[in-house]
């Protein structure tokens, strides 16, 4: 539905943005999902340097086809490398329902939101925690799991969202899902 991208230089063209997909993506810079998405503006984050955008996929998106879309707009889904940078991105959709879908556990609500760009490689995989990256190469120094993710359920669970466990008072963590549209 949404993804978050993230690119260092902004966009050329005008009307085009960063998006972010749970069915939303949190890339850096952008992702082109949608006929007609819905597009908040690029805000860099000083930190960095990079521009940050969220769009609406209200269709639904997979986690390939965000990175596709956003690589297609020069940008990638979202490498969230530090604490500060997890919270800038957070604040994208904290508390913005567009962003979020609900996902039932056992009579309980979770909040499955959008796409960020860390990918397990199988092969390279020691289940569940291992073998985790992030699309744009850089170093895996930084993770804001749920409590007992990733879990990789049923073996299928290779990529990542930001995820919100039912009645938690942890914010902005994230859990590994497979490549089902969110």
């Amino acid at each position: 539905m949404y993804e978050l991208l993230k690119r260092s230089m902004p966009f050329n063209r005008p009307g085009v943005g960063l998006w972010i997909s749970a069915a939303a993506l949190m890339t850096e810079c952008l992702n082109l999902a949608a006929a007609n998405p819905a597009q908040a503006q690029a805000v860099q984050w000083k930190g960095n340097g990079h521009f940050y955008e969220v769009v609406a996929e209200p269709d639904g998106i997979t986690w390939t086809q965000a990175r596709a879309a956003a690589k297609a707009r020069g940008g990638y889904l979202v490498s969230l490398t530090s604490k500060e940078e997890n919270r800038f991105a957070w604040s994208f959709i904290a508390e913005k329902t567009q962003y979020w879908t609900k996902s039932l556990r056992e009579g309980e609500s979770d909040a499955v939101g959008p796409w960020i760009g860390l990918v397990q490689i199988r092969h390279q995989a020691m289940e569940p925690d291992k073998g985790w990256r992030w699309v744009s190469k850089e170093p895996l120094e930084y993770t804001k799991w749920a409590p007992g993710k990733p879990n990789n359920l049923q073996e299928i669970e290779d990529y990542a969202h930001y995820f919100i466990v039912a009645c938690s008072p942890k914010k902005g963590t994230w859990n590994d899902i497979s490549n089902d549209p969110l």
